[in-house]
């Protein structure tokens, strides 16, 4: 029956090339015949967040064009690569305005570019290469990083350049907190586990500014670096530059950094020749007279599942965009758990790329986690790809994949585990109010706010963090294939770059999501020329798939509701963080640190 299933794939599968054919002939002639219509250069605009994935909207939406999807690094990826196949479009456009990059995420968009070259080079190795043109209205850190990897810079003559360099300035609450009758209680694996010094210290530890000064030499070296490459000047010249920053228009032109001062309406004549402007449409309206190749599909997908913000017990939630600590979303393990076994059950998946963004939250909820990906891996190929931070529990779910992706800016380690509370009996009776707990059970008190932890309940909670961090090192020396003895020199709460977790062997690979995919395809042996469908994972949520036991795999292989959002709202105004992550009371959770923009 497979057999026959596998004939009449295929025959559907060439009847559908055979039309593309037809289609792609047919489409070509058109636009052959209409010259006039056809874009020189196409542009594109940034501005606001650049999201990682396309957002997965409703059909209703599409249909009627309800909203405009945030741009995707996605969305990206599949554009350049049509335009790249164009004979006649002579380069991109990006009009950069106000967009909300991160150093990682500049990175990820000039890996991009180059991308884009080399497209263009494999189909037309002896025409002129395709332009990639960058106009900044704004120009910050992150936007001339990405910029830099262009081959023409433009700016209007009031944009200042505005690469200031790094700065971090955490602020301390310990005596704030004293002075309304509030005390932070911590217990933490190392002095480098930071994520409650704002609220438990009232001045920056030695170890706490160790940290933040790897990470800003690590951004900031990456920054100089990819400046550097891309405008062909000396580093030297590229850190005099910053430190002279803020620099006008003129300025930045004479030492080599920006090519043109123009507005945005004269970028048409720059880019034109002598006698005619150029002719600039957006994508939207330059896709469909865009040269059509048939593209054979595998019949084989590989799938995508995304887990973004705190990783919590139970199913995803998603709060207003901005709160405190939540973020707008927490990434579930019921729900990624539904995922990963609709992924296992899934015959169509060649492999999965974990895709990871989150700075970690719930022991239990990341373990959980794990554990799910673990049994993924052992059937089909697992490859994770580290966004802008995959940080304590973010790396903890890492860790099965056989292959971990990042960018060189990208935040991870903290292999590190803590424990923290407020205690506000002061508080309470600053303002008159008086509590009178009863209980029943010794330590039935151990999480509540009314007290201190006696001596004997702050050595449960050590010994909670202790069980927790050993079994956190364990995973990493097993999955990263370390001497367990080395690993306390990578651990204890230590934060990386992408690049410094490379070279301590945290992961494997400086690369962009599309890297993460080409691994993924040459594990699972299949091309990596962009003919393999990447695909969400989706799974309903309405209908929990039982657990699939390890001894079973080879068989197998064949918006919240306001009561939510208020109750996550108050836990963050009372500070009380594990409100938020279940009963768990164990984290693995990286907060406070500093951003690479």
């Amino acid at each position: 029956m497979r057999f026959v299933g596998r004939i009449v794939g295929g025959i559907v599968r060439g009847i559908s090339l055979l039309w593309q054919i037809c289609v792609c002939g047919v489409a070509n002639l058109v636009r052959r015949l209409s010259k006039g219509s056809r874009a020189d250069y196409v542009l594109f605009e940034l501005s606001g967040p650049l999201l990682e994935r396309t957002p997965q909207r409703p059909r209703f939406f599409e249909i009627f064009s309800v909203g405009k999807p945030a741009p995707s690094v996605e969305f990206l990826h599949d554009a350049l690569r049509k335009i790249a196949g164009d004979p006649d479009v002579r380069g991109v456009v990006f009009l950069v305005k106000g967009a909300q990059l991160s150093l990682a995420q500049a990175q990820t968009v000039a890996d991009l570019f180059e991308r884009f070259r080399g497209w263009n080079r494999a189909l037309y190795p002896a025409a002129k290469a395709k332009e990639v043109v960058v106009f900044l209205e704004t120009c910050g850190n992150a936007e001339y990083v990405m910029a830099a990897a262009a081959d023409r810079i433009c700016v209007s003559p009031l944009t200042d350049w505005m690469v200031l360099g790094l700065r971090a300035e955490p602020v301390f609450l310990a005596e704030t907190l004293r002075r309304i009758g509030v005390e932070a209680e911590v217990v933490k694996v190392a002095p480098w586990k930071t994520a409650a010094d704002s609220l438990a210290r009232s001045e920056i530890s030695d170890a706490h500014r160790e940290q933040i000064e790897r990470l800003l030499d690590g951004w900031y070296g990456e920054m100089v670096a990819a400046i550097s490459k891309g405008r062909d000047i000396g580093e030297e010249q590229v850190r005099a530059a910053i430190d002279r920053a803020p620099l006008t228009a003129d300025e930045v032109v004479a030492l080599g950094l920006v090519d043109d001062v123009v507005y945005e309406d004269q970028l048409a004549s720059a880019l034109g020749g002598a006698k005619e402007e150029a002719r600039i449409l957006a994508y939207d309206q330059a896709r469909g007279s865009l040269y059509r190749r048939p593209r054979r599909r595998n019949r084989k997908r590989i799938g995508v599942i995304s887990l973004s913000g705190m990783i919590t017990t139970g199913k995803n939630r998603r709060f207003p965009p901005g709160m405190p600590i939540v973020g707008g979303s927490t990434a579930g393990s019921t729900t990624v758990q539904q995922l990963i076994r609709a992924a296992m059950k899934d015959e169509r998946l060649a492999g999965v790329v974990l895709h990871v963004d989150s700075r970690g939250g719930s022991a239990l909820a990341s373990d959980l986690i794990w554990r799910e990906l673990t049994l993924l891996n052992g059937c089909k190929p697992v490859v994770t790809y580290m966004g802008d931070v995959a940080a304590s529990g973010g790396y903890y779910v890492a860790l099965p994949g056989r292959k971990i992706v990042c960018q060189a800016a990208t935040v991870t380690g903290s292999i590190g585990v803590i424990m923290a509370k407020l205690v506000t009996s002061e508080a309470f009776g600053k303002v008159g109010a008086n509590r009178f707990p009863i209980q029943r059970g010794e330590n039935a008190d151990i999480y509540a706010d009314d007290g201190p932890w006696r001596q004997e309940q702050r050595e449960k909670v050590e010994e909670q963090i202790d069980y927790t961090y050993r079994t956190f090192k364990r995973l990493v020396a097993e999955g990263r294939q370390l001497e367990p003895t080395s690993l306390e020199e990578l651990c204890g709460g230590r934060v990386w770059t992408g690049r410094q977790a490379q070279a301590h062997g945290l992961v494997d690979e400086i690369g962009d999501f599309a890297t993460a995919i080409d691994r993924v395809c040459e594990i699972a042996e299949l091309p990596t020329d962009g003919t393999v469908p990447v695909v969400q994972v989706k799974a309903d949520q309405n209908r929990p798939r039982p657990p699939i036991s390890e001894g079973s795999l080879e068989v197998t292989v064949g918006g919240e509701s306001l009561g939510e959002v208020t109750d996550a709202l108050l836990a963050v105004l009372q500070g009380d963080v594990s409100a938020l992550l279940g009963r768990e009371r164990v984290w693995m959770l990286a907060d406070g640190l500093p951003k690479s923009r």
